[in-house]
């Protein structure tokens, strides 16, 4: 459970230092216990089951006011348009792996024409975060971030057993998110096991300073999972991909949560949108 804000610093200074916790990630540092897929008595809230994607847009509590387009002067995205999943014998990932998905692929459908800076506006209840994306230092994590967003990047949908392409994010819950530390969301499960069904390679690890975009790389669960560090950040033992402003950011870490760091109400990314900037 969140607790006064005092008492938010003295927690805080317990939880800076940890490491993003991601089943199977090992380092020096503590982690916070694992997720699971029950959070009985902390919020009533019922997790959906393992084999199952969670995603829906949430309740905009600030639909009386209208965002500000944060792609003034960009370039934005007209859409991938017909996106064709390549079926495979093994039903195994049908790119081959992370590491195998470029940024051409991820950008279908965007003009090629396009210059400026790669940037994401993650639509949210409590406003927009608009992150800049290092597609230079980590060329692999914003290829596979950026298709996800759009729909270019297939992945794994075990409610049908098959590899599908479709926007990825959209709807999903911040399902962690810890004062003075990070918020995380990216999980088709809401419970912070889940995962696109492949893992990423690892890139550009370095210090995380706060507002550094960043995600798990290497052990289950990764590939999709994300955080933005609004305070102290963990170990440089993750995949750091771009930077993000913190004033929306720093607000969701400051809501009430339940005892393993969920929001008891609700937080969802309603959208991620992708542009090129100046």
């Amino acid at each position: 459970m969140r607790a006064p804000l005092l008492s938010s610093f003295v927690a805080a200074s317990l939880v800076s230092g940890l490491a993003l916790w991601a089943p199977g990630c090992g380092g020096d540092d503590p982690s916070p216990a694992p997720a699971t897929t029950s959070d009985a008595g902390d919020a009533g809230e019922v997790e959906a089951p393992a084999d199952t994607l969670v995603s829906d847009s949430g309740a905009d509590v600030r639909a009386d006011v209208p965002p500000p387009d944060p792609f003034i002067g960009c370039t934005k995205d007209p859409g991938p348009g017909t996106v064709t999943v390549p079926e495979t014998e093994t039903g195994d990932d049908p790119i081959g792996g992370a590491e195998k998905f470029t940024m051409e692929l991820a950008l279908q459908g965007f003009p090629s024409t396009a210059t400026g800076k790669l940037t994401a506006a993650i639509t949210t209840q409590l406003g927009i975060i608009v992150c800049t994306l290092d597609e230079t230092k980590a060329p692999i994590s914003v290829a596979n971030f950026v298709g996800l967003a759009r729909g270019t990047r297939p992945f794994y949908d075990p409610s049908v057993a098959k590899w599908v392409a479709r926007r990825f994010y959209d709807g999903l819950k911040w399902h962690r998110v810890i004062y003075d530390f990070v918020i995380q969301g990216g999980d088709p499960r809401g419970t912070g096991s889940g995962g696109p069904g492949y893992d990423l390679v690892k890139e550009n690890q370095i210090a995380e300073p706060a507002g550094t975009l960043a995600m798990a790389a290497g052990d289950t669960p990764s590939g999709s999972q994300f955080y933005i560090v609004v305070g102290k950040g963990p170990a440089p033992n993750y995949n750091v991909f771009g930077t993000c402003a913190l004033e929306v950011a720093s607000e969701i870490s400051m809501v009430e949560t339940t005892s393993s760091d969920r929001p008891k109400v609700p937080i969802h990314m309603q959208r991620i949108d992708i542009a090129r900037c100046p």
